[in-house]
């Protein structure tokens, strides 16, 4: 999966909701199958994917990241007051071997004055 363990934005409005995109690329030689994801997170965080299906390039939502592939989980966050900074946790289970469960935090914020 992505090396990348956190995914932080800070430029947005109090009440904007702003679009996250986490890229989980498989660099084996296997297919990588992801058979969960879950999102622990703020007041103000959601999930646009279904768990376990990931959003692929080309076709239909799927668990599976093929070799060389990349799928993304879309997330999106909405502060609701200035100053407010939002966060959470985002916990990906597959059968990946180097990390078969992986934590990504997300944090947005802090909102400004619109």
């Amino acid at each position: 999966m992505t090396d990348r363990d956190s995914i932080v934005d800070q430029a947005i409005f109090a009440g904007q909701q702003k679009n996250q995109t986490l890229q989980i690329t498989n660099k084996g030689q296997q297919d990588l199958v992801v058979s969960g994801f879950t999102l622990q997170a703020d007041t103000g965080w959601t999930l646009s994917n279904t768990s376990p299906n990931l959003f692929q390039p080309e076709g239909a939502p799927s668990a599976i990241v093929k070799s060389n592939k990349t799928a993304f989980i879309n997330l999106a966050c909405q502060p609701t007051s200035e100053g407010e900074t939002i966060g959470g946790t985002l916990t990906i289970t597959s059968n990946a071997k180097n990390a078969p469960t992986k934590t990504v935090q997300v944090s947005c914020g802090p909102a400004v004055a619109p």
